[in-house]
């Protein structure tokens, strides 16, 4: 399966296997667009990171020290050529779903996702767009003189106004918008 192929049975598998609804992002961008998360359940917080038989592996870790900054849970979808090499890799609590070429059953989980408690409030930050930090800080009404900032020093004072309690929440509620925005 190619990548577009894996990400709609990914949808309809992840929809199916749970209760509550999902909203999906797509490559959504990270440190200014330096790595891009291939899918994300937005409500959850959870990225699933996509290497299908024909990606290389080269990048995997550079994605992986980035995920675990900024999401709840990660999750390896993969195939299976693939797991020699990055089952040693992985942190512990990544979870690994396994691709299989049937469409009767898609997928194969060999490991659930864990909770990531290595969050850090800049790297979350890079999450939002200007206008989506530009918007919090008139909120807190600290978004005078920041206009005309660079997104970078932007985002890093959004980061250091708010708790992470607080920025996990206005994260998880902006990228929510951005999808109804989508939608609309």
């Amino acid at each position: 399966m190619r990548e577009a192929e894996i990400k709609r049975a990914l949808s309809s598998h992840l929809s199916l296997a749970t209760d509550s609804s999902m909203l999906f992002l797509e490559e959504l961008e990270l440190y200014g667009g330096k790595f891009r998360a291939d899918f994300v359940d937005v409500a959850e917080m959870h990225c699933y990171e996509i290497k299908s038989s024909g990606d290389t592996l080269s990048r995997l870790v550079g994605q992986g020290n980035s995920y675990c900054r900024v999401f709840d849970k990660v999750t390896l979808v993969t195939a299976e050529c693939h797991l020699k090499k990055v089952i040693p890799i992985l942190p512990s609590w990544w979870g690994v779903l396994v691709i299989n070429e049937t469409k009767d059953k898609p997928f194969k989980k060999l490991r659930t996702a864990k909770p990531n408690n290595n969050h850090e409030p800049l790297y979350l930050a890079t999450l939002l767009k200007k206008d989506e930090c530009i918007s919090v800080l008139e909120e807190l009404g600290a978004a005078r003189g920041w206009k005309s900032k660079s997104l970078y020093l932007i985002q890093e004072h959004v980061a250091e106004l708010l708790t992470l309690a607080e920025l996990k929440t206005v994260v998880r509620e902006r990228l929510k918008q951005r999808l109804f925005a989508c939608v609309i």
